[in-house]
């Protein structure tokens, strides 16, 4: 996994099957409650001792049903790592994984950690607002940018909490 900054991991980007032109990732936060996996791809299985060795994940959040595709089932099986998904997608991602627990409105875990439901792409789509204590970064999975360019979060400021 390639360090983004102190805390946050990124897996190897992957070309979508379907959209030649798009690059996914996940992201590991490390957290003393317990690492957080956002997003699915790939990838984490075969950064696997890399995660371990960064603590593990203890649970996986999808923006959307698309990302079960992606391996959530050998993440859970490989990391014991409960699934999270908005209520609107659960059905959808219950089709390929086990989802262990939905949400449905704007909620925090912990202190540090926000789910913020931006329907759109799909009617359940999440985004995932991280504090770090040092850096904010906005997770909000899909957008089509060219493969090259690469999305800093360094600069995601301003983001105040209602």
């Amino acid at each position: 996994m390639e360090s983004v900054i102190p805390g946050l991991h990124a897996s190897a980007p992957e070309v979508l099957p379907f959209a030649t032109s798009l690059q996914i990732r996940a992201f590991l936060l490390q957290r003393e409650r317990g690492n957080l996996l956002i997003y699915a791809a790939p990838a984490v299985e075969a950064d696997a001792e890399a995660i371990e060795a960064l603590g593990g994940i203890s649970r996986q959040y999808l923006n959307h049903w698309h990302e079960a595709s992606f391996g959530c089932e050998r993440t859970a099986k490989t990391f014991g790592a409960a699934l999270l998904c908005n209520e609107k997608d659960a059905p959808l991602v219950g089709a390929k994984c086990k989802v262990d627990q939905a949400f449905s409105e704007r909620a925090s875990l912990d202190d540090d950690f926000e789910l913020v439901p931006i329907p759109g792409h799909t009617e359940g789509a999440t985004a995932y607002l991280w504090d770090s204590g040092e850096h904010r970064c906005l997770f909000t999975r899909r957008h089509d940018l060219p493969q090259r360019r690469r999305v800093d979060c360094r600069d995601a400021r301003g983001l105040e909490r209602p």
